[in-house]
C-alpha cells in the first residue's frame, strides 16, 4: 500500500469513476484502474462495482475510506497552512505598547487585518517603555513599541511616528470655544494626571515647567482613557496623545492644538539577533501604516 494507491482511491471515492479521477490527479484512467487493483489485493477486498452511475464503494471499502478522508483531511490542511505560510497569513506575533496605544487604539487600527487573518495568532499585551525594551532584548517580543529610544546590541530600533499632543476638554468648557490652546491657559484649571511612572507625564510636566505655570494637579490616573472619560464627564482638563480618546462624540470632549507644541516619539523596537517571521514582518507595515495619520516628521 503506498500513497498513490490511497490517492487515486481517494479521488474515486470523490468523482466516482476512474476517468474523472484520473482528470483530478492529471494521470491517465488505466493507470488509476491499476492503482486501485493494486490497492485491492493489498486489502484483500473489493473495493469497487461497477453499476450504472460508474462505481460504487464496497461497504469494506466505506470503512476503509473513513481514515482515507481523516488522512488527506490532515494534508490539505497542511497545504493550506503551507500556502498561508507563503502569503504571510500564518504564525504566531507577540506585540507590546504602552497602555495609551494598547489599551484602544492598536486594537482598533489592526482589527482589520486580524480578521482576515484566521491562522495568524495575536498576542498584544501593555507595558512600560523601559520594560518592552528589556523585553525585546531578551528575545521574548517580536515587536515592542516604546516612547523611548533604546540603544542594545541585540535590539533594533526604528522611530515610526513623532506625535503632538493635544488638550482635551470638556466641551462644554469655556476654552473649548478656541481653536488652540496655550499651556498658560491651563493654569488653574483641574488637570488629570498620568501616574508618576507614565513617561509622557515627565514630557508634559516639562511643559509646564519651560512656561512656568503651576499644574493645579487634581486626579490621577494609571491610563490615558481614564483620562479622557473623566475629562469628558466634566471633572477636568488633560494632555493626552491624538490617538487617545477617539470615541468620544465632539458634544461630550473636545479635542484642540496645545501651543507651544509638545511631541513624543514611538519606536518600534525588533530583536536583531533573529530574523523576523514573515507574518511578524507584515504585522510590522500594518503597525506602521496605522500610526502614520498621527506622523508630525514629515
Amino acid at each position: 500500500m503506498n500513497i498513490r494507491q490511497l490517492e487515486a482511491f481517494h479521488a474515486t471515492l470523490q468523482t466516482g469513476s476512474a476517468t474523472r479521477a484520473a482528470e483530478k490527479l492529471g494521470i491517465t484512467q488505466p493507470a488509476v484502474s491499476k492503482l486501485l487493483r493494486a490497492l485491492a489485493d493489498t486489502c484483500g477486498f473489493q473495493l469497487f462495482v461497477r453499476t450504472d452511475g460508474g462505481l460504487t464503494p464496497t461497504h469494506d471499502a466505506r470503512l476503509l475510506a473513513v481514515e482515507v478522508d481523516r488522512m488527506f483531511s490532515g494534508t490539505e490542511r497542511i497545504a493550506r497552512l503551507a500556502r498561508a505560510v507563503r502569503d504571510r497569513e500564518w504564525g504566531e506575533v507577540s506585540v507590546t505598547a504602552p497602555p495609551a496605544l494598547s489599551t484602544r487604539y492598536l486594537a482598533h487600527a489592526l482589527a482589520p487585518f486580524l480578521a482576515e487573518q484566521p491562522d495568524l495568532h495575536f498576542t498584544l499585551q501593555s507595558r512600560s517603555s523601559p520594560r518592552i525594551a528589556e523585553l525585546v532584548a531578551a528575545q521574548q517580543l517580536d515587536i515592542g513599541l516604546s516612547v523611548l529610544p533604546f540603544d542594545h546590541p541585540h535590539v533594533r530600533a526604528e522611530k515610526i511616528m513623532r506625535f503632538r499632543m493635544v488638550c482635551i476638554l470638556p466641551a462644554s468648557h469655556p476654552l473649548a470655544g478656541r481653536d488652540e490652546i496655550r499651556i498658560e491657559d491651563l493654569r488653574n484649571e483641574p488637570f488629570i494626571s498620568l501616574a508618576r511612572d507614565d513617561c509622557s507625564l515627565m514630557t508634559i510636566d516639562r511643559a509646564f515647567q519651560i512656561n512656568g505655570v503651576q499644574k493645579r494637579h487634581r486626579i490621577e490616573v494609571p491610563l490615558s482613557e481614564t483620562a479622557c472619560s473623566f475629562v469628558a464627564n466634566g471633572v477636568g482638563v488633560s494632555i493626552v496623545p491624538p490617538f487617545v480618546g477617539l470615541d468620544y462624540a465632539n458634544d461630550k470632549l473636545a479635542r484642540r492644538r496645545l501651543l507651544p507644541e509638545t511631541h513624543m516619539d514611538v519606536w518600534m523596537l525588533t530583536p536583531s539577533a533573529r530574523a523576523p517571521s514573515l507574518a511578524a514582518e507584515r504585522l510590522a507595515d500594518c503597525i506602521r501604516a496605522a500610526v502614520a495619520p498621527f506622523d508630525e516628521n514629515d
